[in-house]
């Protein structure tokens, strides 16, 4: 899968809000289940960084995203669900993968 990158002005803080918002959390709620304060959840949202740094994996975690995108937009890498629904279906025999398959096509046209 080929790596491909966001437009260059869309920032770390804008991910991370777009993030945030698609997750149906509010600024509370996500710096509760990161143990932060809003306010530092407000500065890294709107690029006046502070500690986001050392919060990155997290942030990305609690967000079910990579750190390459979160750093620089890049999209192609597999998050955590995907990475999990690729495991099972290796796992699988040659004739579940096929059924796998299918279903997944199915659901995809639904």
């Amino acid at each position: 899968m080929a790596n491909t990158k966001q437009p260059p002005n869309e920032t770390v803080g804008a991910r991370i809000r777009a993030l945030r918002l698609a997750a149906n959390l509010t600024q509370d709620e996500f710096a509760e289940k990161l143990d932060v304060s809003r306010s530092a959840v407000a500065q890294w949202e709107t690029d006046r960084a502070g500690q986001i740094r050392g919060n990155m994996e997290r942030i990305a975690k609690v967000l079910n995203t990579s750190l390459g995108y979160l750093v620089s937009g890049e999209t192609g890498t597999l998050l955590g669900t995907e990475l999990a629904l690729m495991r099972l279906y290796r796992a699988c025999s040659s004739e579940d993968q096929r059924y796998l398959l299918l279903t997944a096509r199915r659901l995809a046209r639904a």
